[in-house]
C-alpha cells in the first residue's frame, strides 16, 4: 500500500513539473485570469439582466399601447463624452448638423430624487432600471418624433445590452434596421479629463466668492470638480463603462467618435466633417 502512494505521489509531482514547465499551472492560478473569468460571468449577468429587463419593459408597452403603435423617434442621437470633454458645450452644434430642433433629454435630469442625486455627485451611475424606463418614456413623446438626442446614455453594460435588444426588436418588426439610431461620444486623455473638471471647480468657488459678495445665487460644485483623486475616478468609472458598451453595440448602431482635445472651433470643425451628411430624413 505504501508503495502504490509513492507512485502516485511521484506522478502527481511528475504532473505539477509538467504543468509549471507548459506554463498550465501558473495560468490556471494567475490573477489576471481570475480578473478574466470574474468579468465574463459579470458581463454574463448584466446580459441576462438586461434581457429581462427588456422583456419585461416591452410587454408592459405592448399592453398599454399596442406594439405596432409603439412609435420610436426618427432619429435618435444616444450622445455620450467623457468627463470635461465638452459634451454639453459641444451638444448644440450637434443638432444643427444633425438638424434635430427638439431640446436634448438630459438623463441625469431625469434622475431627480435625493438617492440619485446622491449619486451623481460621487460620480457615480443610477440604477438600470430607473434610468432605462425614463429614457423609453421619453423616446415615446410625440413631441421627440422628428428626433432627439439622449445625452448620457448608455453608460452600463445592461444600458447597452438593453438598447442592443430595442435594435433588434424594431429590426424583427419593421423588417429593417432602424437607420436613424446613432451614438456620439467626446473623447479626451485622462490628464485633459482631470485639468478641465478642476479648472471647472477653482472658476465655480471663484464665482461663488463674488456671488456672496453681491448676495446673488452660488452655483453648485461638484465634489469630484475640487479632488484631483475623485476627478481621476470618475473619468476611470465612465472609460471602463464607455468601452465596455461600444464593444457591445459596434455591430447594432453607428458609433461617431469625436476627439474633443483642443479648442472649441477645432472641435466644431471636427464634429462637422464627421457627422455631415449622417442626418436622417
Amino acid at each position: 500500500m505504501k508503495s502504490l502512494l509513492k507512485i502516485f505521489a511521484l506522478f502527481g509531482t511528475v504532473f505539477i513539473v509538467l504543468m509549471v514547465r507548459s506554463g498550465l499551472a501558473e495560468e490556471t492560478s494567475s490573477p489576471e485570469k481570475e480578473t478574466i473569468v470574474k468579468k465574463s460571468v459579470s458581463i454574463k449577468q448584466s446580459e441576462l439582466m438586461a434581457k429581462t429587463l427588456f422583456n419585461n419593459l416591452w410587454q408592459e408597452l405592448c399592453e398599454k399601447f399596442g406594439e405596432r403603435n409603439l412609435k420610436f423617434p426618427k432619429q435618435v442621437v444616444f450622445l455620450n463624452g467623457a468627463p470635461g470633454s465638452g459634451k454639453g458645450t459641444n451638444t448644440l452644434n450637434v443638432m444643427r448638423v444633425l438638424e434635430i430642433s427638439t431640446p436634448p433629454i438630459e438623463v441625469s435630469s431625469l434622475l431627480t430624487t435625493p438617492e440619485c442625486e446622491s449619486l451623481k455627485a460621487r460620480g457615480q451611475l443610477v440604477s438600470d432600471d430607473v434610468v432605462i424606463t425614463q429614457v423609453i418614456n421619453e423616446l415615446l413623446k410625440t413631441e421627440n418624433s422628428r428626433g432627439i438626442i439622449i445625452d448620457g446614455f448608455p453608460r452600463t453594460v445592461v444600458q447597452a445590452y438593453f438598447l442592443k435588444y430595442l435594435i433588434c426588436k424594431l429590426h424583427e418588426i419593421h423588417n429593417e434596421m432602424p437607420t436613424g439610431f446613432k451614438i456620439v461620444k467626446f473623447s479626451v486623455t485622462r490628464q485633459t479629463s482631470i485639468n478641465r473638471q478642476l479648472l471647472r471647480g477653482a472658476m465655480a468657488i471663484e464665482q461663488n466668492e463674488k456671488a456672496k459678495e453681491s448676495g446673488s445665487k452660488v452655483v453648485a460644485v461638484r465634489p469630484t470638480d475640487i479632488s484631483f483623486e475623485a476627478a481621476s475616478r470618475r473619468y476611470q468609472i465612465y472609460e471602463d463603462s464607455i468601452n465596455a458598451c461600444m464593444a457591445i453595440l459596434r455591430d447594432d448602431i453607428p458609433i461617431y467618435d469625436i476627439n474633443a482635445e483642443g479648442t472649441l472651433e477645432k472641435v466644431k470643425r471636427r464634429t462637422n466633417n464627421i457627422l455631415s451628411g449622417q442626418r436622417k430624413k
